[in-house]
């Protein structure tokens, strides 16, 4: 309310005034708690199921308290849904191309986006158009990409329409080949439009030696932006040849294009990109992993993550993607959709959706096993085993326990890392810290141990931008840099320093560091350099520098 109790009551940002009988409350967001919601509960960065059964999501945001969620259902018709809270859905309508079009029927309907331009809602969609009453699917043809409109929040979307017809802009392609200005101007399918102040831009898949995402914008639409794909780049052999699902949102000034890799019924997971604009967006910069397919013990897939979208709500921004699930042999059965909130890190990337990197000192001639501690008091132990750890000072956990029947554990659902230790079989003695849910790198410190490496990790600058490592030492005060020259670290964006500075040939340990530089140039021009600096305590065994 505008006013009344309610006037000038913020509650903290997260949550919305109601007057109660002549009192003013605050219901609270999402993940929010407490009578002003300042305060995270417990929930935070859980994972909470959305649609069963549901793939490919899209979300439009008219308003804080406002979506509609959309996605792939049974292939003859694009469901809808409605929802006030981004976590109470009710499907409002189910749209059916063949019903709205008089001369058309459609098949395989996939992947729609959901988008408002100039006053009025648009609705794409990929699937393949007979004529009615024809067989479908059809031989020679492709599914396609087609657009429909609305005038209103009431979303009743007219007959289909190609896009771009009869041009050389990239365009609707029914039959199964490329127009005649290439593939990479053939829309085929997983459209995703971002209103940006340079214009409305439109992203979507082309087939080429596999999946690749092009975009245009769409006051431009001659110029053509590539933005990856393995007819544009060589391609890992995880990826199977699949670059697709572009998602595009923008935070704190920097461009954000999400992407899917690898078959949905297979190695399929999300990755990104981080630029300064969309043109930007490609893979000659850093394409960084977001989730990682999960196996059990025996290593058989039990579930993959893909074909996000990403919306936010009062500053806060979630993700919503498909869960894949697999029966205990690796067999895929069915998908559906789930939210999870984004956490950031300091130069803007992205925490994993499931993936936690947990290190711990060195204890010499000792052993580990590390317990999980649930938020709801319970514990998963051992998660990880000494015949997972050994002797090591770090582990991965991807959301998998394999020593406890490879059970699935969300990272949002977990409230501490327990790390057990021991020279003589004996296991009792321990060390815990408490987690967030959230963050990618969790630190123990066992009694006496010792920090063995430091995992750095720093900010991404201009595309093909070279960086080296400097210290300070404790001792002195003094700066050795470099000590990590720009021939060892080239373009990477983290290295695990373990002690020696390898371009001077000194060895300096953790515990005589006080500070980590980082230093960042392009074409070589290091009279230019840009660095970053960040504190370091000598014990902790991760490390991120932002360089501005």
């Amino acid at each position: 309310m505008a006013d009344g109790v309610c006037s000038g009551v913020t509650c903290g940002g997260h949550g919305v005034c109601q007057d109660r009988s002549g009192s003013a409350v605050c219901v609270c967001d999402e993940g929010f708690t407490g009578t002003s919601c300042s305060t995270r509960g417990g929930n935070f960065y859980a994972r909470s199921l959305l649609v069963s059964g549901m793939a490919d999501p899209d979300v439009y945001k008219e308003h804080d308290d406002l979506f509609f969620l959309t996605g792939t259902g049974n292939g003859a018709s694009v469901p809808i849904y409605e929802t006030n809270d981004l976590s109470s859905f009710r499907l409002k309508l189910s749209y059916s191309p063949s019903a709205a079009d008089p001369v058309y029927d459609y098949c395989m309907i996939w992947a729609p986006d959901l988008n408002k331009a100039n006053g009025v809602y648009v609705l794409n969609f990929s699937a393949q158009r007979v004529a009615n009453g024809a067989a479908c699917p059809a031989s020679g043809q492709d599914v396609t990409t087609f657009t429909a409109t609305a005038p209103d929040l009431n979303l009743r979307f007219g007959v289909p329409q190609p896009i771009n017809p009869n041009t050389t802009y990239p365009r609707t392609q029914v039959p199964a080949s490329c127009v005649a200005e290439g593939c990479n101007r053939t829309i085929r399918i997983d459209s995703a439009t971002y209103n940006d102040p340079s214009g409305r831009w439109f992203f979507y898949v082309w087939f080429d030696r596999g999946n690749n995402i092009s975009s245009f914008n769409t006051s431009a639409p001659g110029v053509v932006y590539n933005h990856a794909g393995p007819a544009l780049y060589s391609l890992p052999a995880e990826e199977e040849t699949i670059n697709e699902a572009p998602e595009i949102f923008k935070r704190n000034g920097l461009y954000y294009l999400l992407l899917s890799t690898g078959w949905f019924n297979s190695q399929y997971s999300m990755r990104y990109i981080v630029g300064d604009s969309l043109p930007q967006l490609t893979r000659a910069r850093a394409l960084r992993r977001l989730s990682m397919p999960m196996r059990n013990a025996s290593g058989a897939l039990i579930q993959t993550h893909g074909h996000n979208t990403v919306v936010d709500r009062r500053g806060e921004y979630f993700n919503i993607f498909h869960v894949g699930a697999f029966q205990p042999a690796g067999t895929f059965t069915s998908r559906s959709t789930y939210k999870q909130r984004l956490a950031f890190k300091p130069d803007g990337s992205l925490a994993s959706l499931n993936q936690v990197n947990v290190r711990w000192t060195r204890m010499a001639g000792y052993s580990y096993s590390i317990d999980l501690v649930l938020r709801d008091g319970t514990v998963v132990g051992p998660c990880l085993d000494v015949n997972q750890l050994g002797t090591s000072n770090k582990v991965t956990f991807n959301g998998v326990c394999p020593s406890a029947g490879s059970r699935m554990v969300n990272k949002g659902d977990i409230a501490a890392f327990r790390l057990y230790y021991s020279n003589n079989g004996v296991w009792g003695a321990n060390v815990q810290t408490a987690y967030d849910g959230g963050a990618d790198d969790v630190f123990l410190e066992p009694p006496g141990g010792t920090t063995p490496f430091v995992d750095l990790s720093w900010s991404e600058e201009e595309t093909g931008a070279q960086y080296s490592i400097d210290v300070q030492r404790r001792d002195t005060g003094a700066w050795i840099g470099p000590c990590i020259d720009v021939n060892s670290v080239n373009r990477a964006l983290a290295w695990s320093y373990t002690g020696r500075c390898t371009s001077p040939g000194i060895d300096v340990a953790p515990s005589n560091i006080s500070a980590f530089r980082v230093c960042s140039a392009v074409g070589g021009d290091w009279s230019r350099a840009r660095c970053g600096t960040t504190a370091y305590d000598g014990k902790r065994m991760d490390a991120s520098v932002v360089i501005p």
